[in-house]
């Protein structure tokens, strides 16, 4: 028939059009991307939580780095610090109302108060003793002020409203808490300042040429006494203001300073017990891994990250990422 076509077909059946791409494998490879997507925009997210809270470690291992070069001790009870600073702006914002304006200087200068009560009793006397005996006066220190905080405001965890906001921010996909940017940006800002102050001015010189020689210095007229004292105040402002960073992200209770100080001092061994900046390096990678641990691991391991970083410092690198080697002629 003249319908029929040339291979004997019959013409009335529809021609056969080309076969569309495989519908199947291109939905796999949209899904897979979307996929990686998400993936990568939640890696992200955890880099910034984990720079966040790295930057405050931070600035808690300075605190030992200062105090360590200058009076030649580690001080354990640099943490409390942290949680005396973070119970002060409780105190002041929370119970009694006053702005945060008002309640950030306080907190500082209660830090310094009871740094300089600290230093003048429980240091200054012991400045010529064995190491062994500074080092169990700071633990003594330590647990006092748990207990005497503990005391007074019971076992009890405080909540603390965000200082910077806690609504999420949507910045190219990440969701971010301001608390978290204000943290790294304070973090950092503070180091550098510090490092500023140490480097530029007469007070800073003088605090560098106590941590280096003390002899030499008072030689040198310096006033070390002052300097010694200065340090120790400083480091006390310092570790508060971590608190005070701290106090929005966690509960507020009488352990803080104990747990944040082991991180603070798993940072600063890390980091270089005898730089400031590998001491904020430190923190933040000791940070980062915690965070990537606990949400790609077990949560468990989020604890456990500091201190195999601490075991692995002292096997294989003592003197941590930047720190240098002391060498005394004898």
């Amino acid at each position: 028939r003249d319908s029929d076509t040339r291979d004997g077909r019959s013409g009335d059946r529809e021609p056969r059009s080309a076969a569309p791409a495989n519908p199947v494998k291109h939905g796999a490879l949209s899904v897979c991307g979307d996929w990686e997507e998400n993936n990568m925009v939640f890696f992200l997210q955890q880099l910034v939580q984990g720079l966040a809270i790295g930057s405050i470690y931070g600035l808690i291992a300075i605190g030992y780095v200062l105090i360590y070069n200058t009076w030649g001790v580690l001080n354990f009870a640099q943490g409390d610090m942290v949680m005396v600073g973070a119970f002060t702006v409780l105190v002041t914002h929370s119970m009694m109302g006053l702005p945060m304006f008002l309640a950030i200087p306080l907190a500082i200068l209660m830090c310094v108060v009871i740094g300089f009560i600290i230093e003048l009793t429980a240091f200054r006397p012991l400045l010529n003793a064995e190491n062994q005996r500074r080092l169990i006066a700071t633990i003594g220190v330590g647990i006092f002020l748990r207990n005497l905080v503990q005391i007074i405001f019971g076992a009890d965890a405080f909540p603390f409203p965000s200082i910077f906001g806690d609504k999420t921010m949507d910045v190219g996909g990440l969701k971010i808490v301001p608390q978290d940017i204000w943290n790294t940006l304070v973090g950092i800002l503070l180091v550098v300042l510090l490092m500023l102050f140490l480097k530029k001015t007469r007070i800073g010189k003088a605090m560098r040429a106590t941590a280096q020689d003390r002899e030499a210095a008072r030689l040198m007229g310096v006033n070390v006494r002052r300097c010694m004292s200065g340090t120790f105040i400083l480091a006390s402002a310092i570790g508060g203001f971590a608190g005070m960073l701290l106090a929005p992200k966690y509960f507020v209770i009488a352990s803080l300073g104990t747990t944040f100080g082991n991180k603070g001092f798993a940072a600063a061994l890390f980091g270089g017990i005898s730089s400031n900046a590998g001491s904020m390096v430190g923190g933040v990678v000791l940070g980062i891994l915690e965070t990537l641990a606990a949400v790609y691991g077990k949560s468990t391991w989020q604890t456990a990250i500091a201190f195999i970083i601490l075991f692995l410092v002292l096997v294989v690198k003592p003197t941590g990422l930047m720190g240098k080697k002391d060498v005394r002629k004898v």
